[in-house]
C-alpha cells in the first residue's frame, strides 16, 4: 500500500463559487468545513427565481442548469467562478467584481424563509438567504435565489456505488473530491501549459501518489479515520472553464488524458466517464491539515475498466 500526503485543503462555500483555501479542516461525514464549523464546503446553493412543474427552484452551477419548460439540463453559469469567498475571522464575505456581501451566520437565518429547491436528484426544502439572493442577482444580471443547506434540508450521499449514511449538502453525489498531484501535472504537461489543479475542483490535493494510481484503491485513513472510494470522479466541461475569468478558455485538460492514451472509465452501470480524483465517504470525523499523511488500506476487489483510446486504436 501506499501513503500520500495532504498538499493542499479548500472548501467551495456555495456551489460553482470560487475555492477558499484552509490549513486546517474540520472533516466530517457530510464533507469538509472550518475548524469552528462556521463555514462549510457546499453549504449555499444557487437556485433559479422561478420555479419548474413540481414547484422547485432549480440549481444551477458552472456547467448546468435545468431548463424546466424542457425538463433537461442546459448551459450553466460560468460566472459564478467569479464569487471569491474571504473569510475574516469567523465571517465568510463574497467579492465580486469589486462588490462585496457579508454573508450572515447559519444561526441569524429565518426559519420562515424555507423554499423548495432541486439539487440534481434531491427535491427537498433549504432556506433562502436573502441578502445573498439580492446581491448575486445583481452581479449576475439574472434572479435568483441563494439557500443554505440547513433547517429542514435532508439529502444523502448517492448509494448506487456503495451504502451509506453520510449526510450531503449541495455537493455533485459525495462529500469530498480529492485528486492526486502528479495526474493534474501529467495532464497539464501533455497539452504544454502551466498546471492549475483548481480545474478539477478537488477539497483535497494529495501529493506522492504515482500516476493513476489513486483509482486502484476502494479505501483509506487519516488520523485514524476510515475513509472509502466508492468510485472515481467524472469530469466535465467546467475543467475547460477558466477559474480566473470565468470563461471557457482554450486550455481543456481533458485533452491531455486523450493524448496519453487514458480512456474513458467503463461503468457498471453503462457510463463512460473521463475521470480524475475519486469521491470520499468519511466515516467519521477528523481535523485534517496540510502535511497529514493519508495511508491507502485497500485494494479494488475488480479494478477498474477501460475503453480503449483512440491514440491505441
Amino acid at each position: 500500500m501506499i501513503e500520500a500526503q495532504v498538499l493542499d485543503l479548500q472548501i467551495q462555500p456555495l456551489k460553482g463559487g470560487s475555492p477558499l483555501k484552509l490549513e486546517e479542516a474540520s472533516m466530517k461525514k457530510s464533507g469538509l468545513e472550518t475548524v469552528g464549523g462556521d463555514i462549510q464546503d457546499h453549504f449555499l446553493v444557487a437556485v433559479d427565481a422561478t420555479t419548474d412543474h413540481h414547484g422547485d427552484h432549480n440549481f444551477f452551477t458552472q456547467r448546468v442548469q435545468v431548463d424546466p419548460a424542457k425538463n433537461m439540463f442546459v448551459a450553466g453559469t460560468p460566472q459564478l467562478a467569479l464569487v471569491r469567498p474571504e473569510q475574516r475571522g469567523d465571517r465568510l464575505f463574497f467579492r465580486f467584481n469589486g462588490s462585496e456581501v457579508q454573508v450572515p451566520h447559519k444561526a441569524d437565518d429565518d426559519l420562515s424563509n424555507v423554499i423548495p429547491v432541486q439539487v440534481w436528484e434531491y427535491r427537498g426544502k433549504a432556506v433562502e438567504v436573502p441578502i445573498i439572493s439580492e446581491w448575486l442577482s445583481d452581479q449576475l444580471k439574472r434572479q435568483v435565489k441563494v439557500a443554505r443547506t440547513s433547517g429542514p434540508w435532508s439529502r444523502m450521499s448517492r448509494q448506487n456505488f456503495e451504502a451509506n449514511t453520510n449526510p450531503l449538502r449541495a455537493q455533485d453525489g459525495y462529500p469530498i473530491h480529492a485528486i492526486a498531484s502528479d495526474d493534474a501535472e501529467r495532464v497539464f504537461a501533455t497539452i504544454g501549459v502551466p498546471v492549475d489543479a483548481n480545474r478539477f475542483r478537488y477539497q483535497v490535493l494529495l501529493g506522492g501518489v504515482p500516476f493513476r494510481r489513486i483509482h486502484d484503491y476502494s479505501a483509506g485513513s487519516i488520523n485514524g479515520v476510515e475513509v472509502h472510494q466508492p468510485k472515481p470522479c467524472g469530469r466535465c466541461e467546467v475543467t475547460g472553464i477558466d477559474q480566473n475569468t470565468g470563461e471557457f478558455s482554450r486550455i481543456k485538460p481533458l485533452a491531455g488524458l486523450a493524448r496519453m492514451g487514458v480512456g474513458r472509465w467503463l461503468r457498471k452501470d453503462g457510463q463512460k466517464d473521463h475521470i480524475m480524483g475519486e469521491n470520499w465517504l468519511p466515516f467519521g470525523e477528523t481535523i485534517i491539515r496540510k502535511g497529514d499523511i493519508f495511508r491507502f488500506t485497500s485494494l479494488r476487489r475488480e479494478p477498474l475498466q477501460f475503453e480503449a483510446s483512440k491514440q491505441s486504436r
